[in-house]
C-alpha cells in the first residue's frame, strides 16, 4: 500500500525525482502520476485524521476526561512518601473496620452465608470497598479477612 511508504505527497515526489522506482502491490499498473495523486489523497486523509483526533480530544477534555498518562508522577512520591503511605494504610484500615461492622450488621439480620450477607448489604445500599459494583460473597469474605 502506498500509504505505508509515506503520507506526504512531497516525500513521494522527492523519491520519484531521485529515480526510485515504486510499485504498489494493490496497484501494479500505477504510473508516476497516479502515485502522486494517491499520495496527495493520503496526505489529505492524514490531515483529516489529525483534525478529527483534535476535535475528539477537545470534546473529551470538555467532558472532564483526564488526557495523557501520569508521566511517572505519583501522589506522595516526594519527601513525605512514608507519611503518605502510613496515612493511606490508616484510612484503609478504618474503611475495613467500618465495612466489617456493616457485614456484621448483615449477619445479625439472620443471614447465614456470605452470599446472604452480600444480598442484604446490596438491599441496604451499602457501598462496596471500591465504592462501585455490588457485594458478592467474595467481597464479604475479603472484608472480614482485612478487618481481622
Amino acid at each position: 500500500r502506498l500509504v505505508r511508504i509515506t503520507r506526504r505527497a512531497h516525500t513521494l515526489s522527492q523519491l520519484l525525482e531521485d529515480g526510485v522506482s515504486l510499485r504498489a502491490a494493490d496497484m501494479p499498473g500505477a504510473d508516476d502520476l497516479m502515485l502522486r495523486i494517491y499520495a496527495a489523497m493520503a496526505q489529505k486523509e492524514r490531515e483529516l485524521i489529525g483534525e478529527r483526533t483534535r476535535v475528539a480530544l477537545t470534546a473529551a477534555k470538555a467532558r472532564g476526561r483526564v488526557l495523557g498518562g501520569d508521566r511517572g508522577y505519583r501522589p506522595g512520591s516526594g519527601p513525605d512518601a512514608a507519611l503518605a503511605a502510613v496515612a493511606r494504610g490508616v484510612a484503609a484500615e478504618r474503611r475495613a473496620h467500618r465495612l466489617a461492622r456493616e457485614v456484621e450488621a448483615g449477619r445479625a439480620t439472620g443471614a447465614e452465608s456470605m452470599a446472604e450477607i452480600a444480598q442484604r448489604l446490596n438491599q441496604r445500599g451499602v457501598l462496596t470497598p471500591t465504592g462501585c459494583g455490588s457485594w458478592t460473597h467474595t467481597t464479604v469474605a475479603r472484608v472480614l479477612t482485612w478487618a481481622a
